[in-house]
């Protein structure tokens, strides 16, 4: 019984997938899923209350088609597993302790008081704090939940799941779970599934992968779509790309620590052998046991962590103005060392591009200085250590010149300003000094960072310009500026200052999704939202075509919306579209138009059961039909006879149905037409009879 304290502090760190139950609208949120032969259902009472109640009698499960006169029909009782049950399952999966626990704490308790008499105080304190607060009884909750998605036996006797095999293709059903217990009055989800597919779970988001040594921090995006169809996720590996293992215990969940990470999922795994090469993907996990298509793959490969460091020791210049370069190498792993190689760059660059070029050959592992016979006027120097599988070691980089003479004052009253272009330019003071051969511009993404010399050439004007690309992740950007004497002498460099950059990116577009007609002839459609986080305002646009003026049709602020629209214009035979304008923070805009849609002439079904009934003796043929709940004004009964044209037999009150049409002969065929007239087109009711 103790397996319940492992699984408290699997899902005390994991659990929040359940954590927002409380606030839904319904007190028993249903889920369905239709597999292409038969219909599961999932269901979640809002809190450990509500559940206990429906549980000890049972819940009813329902269904009924959409327009049909039959109404709910109940297909099946469902109630909780027996004690016996639940003791049993918890031998074969210990996630089953806190089912046991909510359905039947005092037989429970009783069996850890004869099992475990010397834990069972501690066991009972252990409860107590579990549930001695709303947040903590919530928590308690919503652990059971999360042992219910995972395994379909817990979810079978926790009474949460149905299969109903009684279903056909191509048709629609609606669901609902209620408490057996009618006097329960509970809001219950109605959940519905059309038959004519199998339902899809959404595929798994990009995957991505960043190592750290031997360690690799795997990442993917929660979209909305997989959100509400998957509980977990499973990380597979493979040696061959072809065969994957999966290398989780339990399923990833998502956890939301800060609003940075809550539309991530973060998952964290050691490489088992360095040198050799592994393929990972994710998988999707329902809580109706089904797994969606795998991710994308990505591959990793870890070499042993190469600790060698050079570190320059001196740089001196002869009186041939050359520089003579010496170093030492700190090897604390005893690491194989292949080469050593010199390296110079005249700059160093914001880019972040390397312009270091090597300015010796490959020098032994036993040789510790170099010539540089030709040196810049200025000159970075860094030495590189190579190793057996290729790595690199890098040593600290030291800055020198031939002449070293005093340097210049830091210049100061450096300013700037970014357009809407993105020109940056920079403006400072005139340094004081009458030998100043100009200055160079520092640049950073973070203050914090080193600052990187982001000009070629010394300049010789208290002034910069440069056109910054908007297009990239960060906001800020940081500047320094020095000033470069006569000598080649260099200044410090001058306090930093910080400037923004505009925001010229418009957000991501929506993206629609299904469109469809009502029998009332106006339409309905769904759409995925822009997955950017600046979105201000979404407005929904109408236009029927020939004319080409939008309308105005909905309106949201903020980054979400409905995601479903229903238009209450009634369409005949228009053609239609809609789009979307997304407008950020900023102002920007983006644009997302949908293909036009042909709307139909939809006519309703008002009459059923028409049937002819011959009356040889009376003379005639009796017309019946049965009305489906219109508001019928009068009924028309047409005839033809013998092939001929449809004429007018009849009208009648629109609550008749039937009528005996004594005017035909034997011999003849008839065929009778009988319309329904409404104030919406109706579809007629046609039948032939041989008289």
């Amino acid at each position: 019984m103790r397996n319940i304290n492992k699984l408290i502090v699997f899902v005390v760190l994991l659990c929040n997938a359940f954590a927002g139950l409380s606030q839904q609208k319904f007190d028993i949120v249903l889920k369905a899923y239709y597999t292409g032969y038969n219909t599961l259902l999932r269901w979640y009472p809002k809190d450990i209350e509500t559940y206990q109640k429906c549980v000890e009698e049972g819940f009813v499960v329902e269904r009924r088609q959409p327009g049909s006169v039959e109404g709910w029909t109940t297909l099946s009782p469902i109630i909780k597993g027996s004690f016996g049950d639940i003791f049993n399952l918890e031998k074969k999966t210990k996630e089953a302790a806190l089912l046991s626990m909510i359905l039947y704490k005092d037989l429970t308790m009783e069996r850890i008081k004869q099992e475990m008499p010397d834990s069972l105080d501690a066991f009972k304190e252990e409860y107590r704090q579990m549930t001695a607060n709303p947040q903590a009884k919530s928590l308690y909750y919503a652990m059971f939940l999360l042992s219910t998605e995972f395994s379909v036996d817990i979810a079978k006797y926790a009474a949460l799941n149905y299969l109903d095999d009684k279903v056909q293709t191509q048709q629609v059903y609606e669901y609902r779970v209620r408490p057996k217990n009618e006097k329960l009055k509970l809001n219950c989800e109605i959940a519905k599934i059309t038959t004519n597919k199998k339902t899809e779970l959404p595929a798994v988001s990009q995957l991505k992968s960043l190592r750290n040594d031997k360690s690799v921090r795997f990442s993917w995006f929660l979209t909305p779509e997989m959100d509400e169809a998957y509980s977990g996720y499973d990380l597979e590996r493979s040696e061959d790309g072809i065969h994957f293992k999966k290398v989780n215990e339990r399923p990833i969940i998502h956890i939301t620590m800060s609003d940075v990470d809550k539309d991530s999922i973060f998952y964290r795994s050691d490489l088992p052998e360095c040198g050799k090469k592994y393929y990972y993907r994710i998988v999707g996990l329902s809580g109706f046991g089904f797994t969606g298509k795998p991710s994308n793959v990505v591959t990793e490969k870890c070499v042993d962590r190469y600790t060698v460091r050079p570190m320059v020791n001196t740089i001196r210049f002869n009186n041939k103005v050359e520089a003579e370069i010496t170093w030492t190498v700190d090897n604390p792993d005893k690491q194989e060392i292949r080469a050593f190689e010199v390296q110079r760059a005249r700059h160093l660059h914001v880019t972040g591009v390397d312009s270091f070029e090597a300015i010796s050959k490959r020098l032994s592992p036993k040789t510790f200085s170099f010539v540089d016979k030709k040196p810049f006027k200025t000159n970075y120097y860094r030495i590189a250590a190579y190793g057996d599988e290729g790595q690199v070691g890098y040593s600290n980089i030291v800055f020198k010149y031939p002449a070293d003479t005093m340097p210049p004052s830091i210049p100061t009253g450096l300013k700037g300003v970014i357009d809407s272009a993105g020109i940056c330019t920079l403006t400072w003071n005139q340094n004081p000094e009458d030998d100043i051969r100009g200055y160079r511009v520092f640049v950073s993404n973070d203050s914090t960072f080193e600052f990187l010399c982001c000009t070629d050439t010394i300049l010789k004007e208290t002034k910069y310009t440069t056109k910054l690309f908007l297009g990239s992740l960060t906001n800020d950007i940081y500047y320094k500026v020095q000033a470069v004497g006569g000598n080649y002498a260099h200044s410090g460099l001058s306090p930093f200052i910080k400037l923004m950059k505009p925001d010229t990116i418009p957000p991501a577009l929506i993206v629609f999704d299904e469109i469809k007609q009502n029998e009332d002839n106006s339409l309905q459609f769904s759409w995925f939202d822009s997955p950017s986080i600046d979105v201000a305002k979404v407005d929904l646009y109408r236009k029927i075509l020939p004319d080409t003026t939008w309308t105005l049709a909905e309106q949201w602020t903020g980054k979400t919306t409905s995601r479903v629209f229903a238009d209450t214009v009634a369409f005949v035979g228009e053609k239609v579209t809609y789009k979307f304008n997304i407008y950020d923070e900023s102002g920007n805009v983006a644009v997302a138009e949908m293909v036009p849609y042909q709307t139909k002439i939809l006519r309703q079904h008002c009459l059923k059961n028409l049937r002819l009934v011959k009356d040889h003796k009376e003379g005639g043929i009796f017309v019946e039909w049965s009305r489906c709940g219109c508001q019928i004004k009068f009924v028309r009964i047409f005839r033809k006879e013998d092939g001929g044209d449809y004429k007018i037999v009849k009208t009648v009150k629109g609550n008749d149905t039937s009528y005996f049409d004594k005017s035909v002969y034997v011999g003849h065929e008839y065929e009778y037409m009988v319309l329904p007239i409404t104030e919406k087109m109706s579809e007629p009711e046609v039948e032939k009879v041989q008289f």
